[in-house]
């Protein structure tokens, strides 16, 4: 039933936020759902097979999300800064899922790619606003990313505070040759960040 395997992504993100998707076991995923072993693999083929539906879920609910919050912001350079700060709020203020996307991120491709789309969308409305001239390829899209995550993963473990979101952001900015003093004023301005919530 729907319900079911339902129950048994929301048990697999779980699991996967606390052990690694390498780490994982069908076995605990079912224990969690509180569902046979068979009943798994009446829904899904393996692990890896779980694991690309609840990385493709959470792909598609955050970006979404973050687009709909973005929706009346045209300037590529504050949409960058705003998808920054709201993807490091979410996952700071959901630990389950900031924990999913940290341990999983590079084993699920299929939510990095979705990611990685909107982000190069931006990076590419920056261009043709005349906002930046760096090369917008997949190098400089996997800097941005690492650094998005590496802010996220540090307010995870405690070790940055609230403004991990902005230093972030500014960092980006910098790294995509955004002038300093509009760095800064972008990533620092007060901006309403959205309480995201994964369906």
């Amino acid at each position: 039933s729907a319900r079911t395997r339902a129950k048994l992504m929301d048990a697999a993100a779980e699991v996967f936020a606390q052990e690694g998707l390498e780490a994982a076991s069908v076995n605990e995923i079912t224990r969690r759902a509180d569902v046979a072993n068979g009943t798994f693999y009446v829904h899904f083929k393996d692990k890896e097979s779980i694991a690309a539906e609840v990385a493709a879920r959470i792909g598609g609910d955050i970006t979404g999300q973050i687009d709909q919050a973005m929706v009346d912001i045209d300037d590529g350079v504050e949409r960058i800064s705003f998808a920054t700060r709201q993807f490091i709020h979410f996952g700071t203020h959901q630990p389950l899922w900031g924990w999913v996307l940290i341990r999983s991120g590079s084993y699920l491709p299929a939510m990095r790619r979705q990611m990685e789309t909107h982000l190069y969308a931006d990076l590419e409305r920056c261009r043709l606003q005349g906002r930046i001239s760096v090369a917008v390829d997949a190098f400089l899209v996997d800097a941005i990313m690492a650094v998005v995550f590496s802010a996220l993963s540090a307010r995870l473990r405690g070790d940055a505070d609230e403004d991990a979101g902005s230093r972030a952001s500014e960092l980006v900015l910098n790294m995509i040759d955004v002038p300093q003093p509009l760095a800064h004023e972008v990533a620092w301005k007060a901006v309403e960040l959205k309480e995201l919530v994964l369906t």
